[in-house]
């Protein structure tokens, strides 16, 4: 009998603890969705260069965390010296977002890019530059439901660089400045609610 009581009792025991859950930071967060987005950033009043790219990301809640790349050809404020032959910024990294009320066919969207990568700098006597650089880009803008499956944000920011070799004539500010930006979320976002 007491073994079938300890027998029971262990049972039970075992039973209790393959119930129990783990609290974690993230319980009750769980992918909703995922999505590509090509983007556009255009300078504002010709401070910084048009630069294009994209990403991608996976939609949590009515946040996402993602990836994205960027690139951009024409410093037209480096020309003007007639040193500069050729300049070209690259830089790719993490991309961290959210919209507010996102069920709403307008709502709030805001995201920072934070990444890494690389200026290159051809001056007219055949010398080339190549510095690594970090950038950090922050916007904030309203973002609009097209379908249940495409999205199009508008938004202004600042992107910031640091990291440029500022002994070869040019700063860290001839790469940073303020934009607008245009991006097209295409993928799927979690329940249909709209």
């Amino acid at each position: 009998m007491k073994k079938v009581i300890i027998l029971l009792f262990l049972g039970f025991w075992l039973q209790a603890q393959s119930q129990a859950q783990h609290e974690t930071l993230f319980n009750n967060a769980s992918v909703k969705g995922g999505f590509a987005a090509p983007i556009v950033e255009i300078g504002i009043n010709n401070q910084i260069s048009t630069s294009v790219g994209g990403g991608g990301g996976l939609v949590i809640g009515s946040a996402f965390i993602g990836g994205y790349g960027m690139g951009s050809v024409d410093f037209n404020k480096l020309f003007e010296d007639g040193d500069v032959k050729v300049a070209e910024i690259g830089h790719g990294g993490f991309w961290l977002g959210g919209t507010f009320r996102p069920h709403k066919v307008i709502h709030l969207y805001g995201s920072t890019r934070i990444g890494w990568g690389g200026l290159d700098i051809e001056f007219e006597n055949d010398v080339q530059d190549v510095d690594r650089i970090f950038v950090f880009t922050p916007e904030l803008g309203v973002e609009l439901n097209v379908t249940r499956w495409f999205r199009v944000a508008g938004t202004a920011g600042y992107r910031l660089v640091n990291g440029s070799n500022e002994a070869r004539g040019y700063t860290d500010e001839d790469f940073s400045g303020w934009f607008t930006g245009l991006t097209f979320r295409i993928g799927w976002f979690g329940a249909r609610r709209w």
